[in-house]
């Protein structure tokens, strides 16, 4: 983790007006922020995560409070009474709809897209904790997408398979995802879950589905022929393989990309398709192929599924309008 030299500003000390007018002294500097730092008494909590698969949580024995995560070793409203370490369970509730993370800043980006949220764990006899624990959820049901999560959905509580003593050893998962026998296992792993397997949605086949989503796949061979004349478009799929199933109704066509080529047509895969992409109305394609809108926007608004949480088809797929453009194609 070193700064790149580029980066730094020039070595510069100049003499300036304050914001009252006085003279002040202005330096260039810079500052290197890797760090260690103890757990402290949050380190508990972490240990039971990564050593026992268990969720730990401080109650107070006057009042009742209790908190999770257990960052309050005494109770503020108890004259400072001495909290006692309690466990608590592994289900619960969303506080609030989480965000959905899919440009994450470098530190993250292998992990897009994710989701970020906060949740009531239950800690007994239907009570949940007082505080909300913050950490990721994720779905078995293809790409996060909006309307998964929200106020008050139930959750689960998965663990990783290997754990380190993080928060994000572990993370959420709708309870509308699993069997009884999985939200009754505990812990629940990652590796109990399935994956690679997620539910299509069904969407009704109409004359009208079908009219426009014969349109929808003239404009992606249109798409596919401006490709072929632009070296910035094909540079955007370079060093990529790929066969997409667009789906809608009971229609669908192949979006085959190749290392910087790109086609489309109605054609009978010839082994399993890598990824599929799913809508109800094929209509909604077009923002993406008369304007240039992103494809990102139509996985979040909940319009477009996704099979996988795999982003990067996506994101070139997203380049391609802008890099047209600048080739003027």
């Amino acid at each position: 983790m070193v700064i790149p030299e580029a980066m730094l500003p020039p070595a510069r000390i100049e003499r300036v007006k304050g914001n009252f007018g006085e003279e002040v002294l202005l330096r260039n500097d810079a500052m290197f922020t890797a760090y260690r730092h103890s757990a402290g008494e949050l380190s508990a909590f972490f240990f039971a995560l990564a050593d026992e698969g268990r969720i730990i949580a401080n109650v107070c024995p006057s009042c009742g409070v209790v908190n999770c995560p257990p960052y309050q070793q005494r109770c503020p409203e108890c004259n400072f009474t001495d909290m006692e370490q309690i466990e608590i369970k592994d289900v619960g509730v969303m506080a609030a709809t989480p965000v959905i993370t899919i440009f994450p800043p470098a530190r993250f980006k292998g992990d897009a897209p994710f989701g970020t949220g906060y949740v009531f764990i239950e800690c007994g006899d239907s009570k949940t904790a007082d505080t909300a624990l913050p950490l990721r959820v994720r779905t078995t049901q293809g790409m996060l997408r909006r309307g998964i999560f929200k106020r008050d959905t139930p959750i689960k509580i998965v663990f990783k398979d290997e754990r380190q003593g993080e928060i994000t050893d572990i993370f959420a998962v709708s309870q509308a995802e699993l069997t009884r026998e999985q939200i009754a296992k505990s812990p629940l792993l990652e590796s109990d879950l399935e994956w690679n397997m997620p539910k299509e949605p069904e969407f009704e086949e109409t004359e009208e589905s079908k009219m426009a989503f014969s349109k929808i796949l003239f404009r992606f061979q249109a798409l596919a022929l401006k490709v072929s004349k632009s070296k910035a478009a094909q540079k955007d799929l370079a060093n990529w393989t790929r066969r997409v199933e667009v789906k809608s109704g009971g229609f669908f066509f192949l979006l085959n990309i190749n290392d910087g080529k790109m086609s489309a047509g109605y054609e009978e895969p010839d082994r399993e398709t890598d990824l599929i992409l799913a809508l109800e109305d094929p209509n909604d394609f077009l923002p993406y192929l008369e304007r240039g809108a992103a494809l990102t926007n139509l996985i979040l608004s909940g319009k477009l599924w996704v099979s996988s949480s795999e982003l990067e088809t996506i994101t070139r797929l997203d380049r391609l309008p802008r890099s047209l453009r600048k080739d003027g194609v």
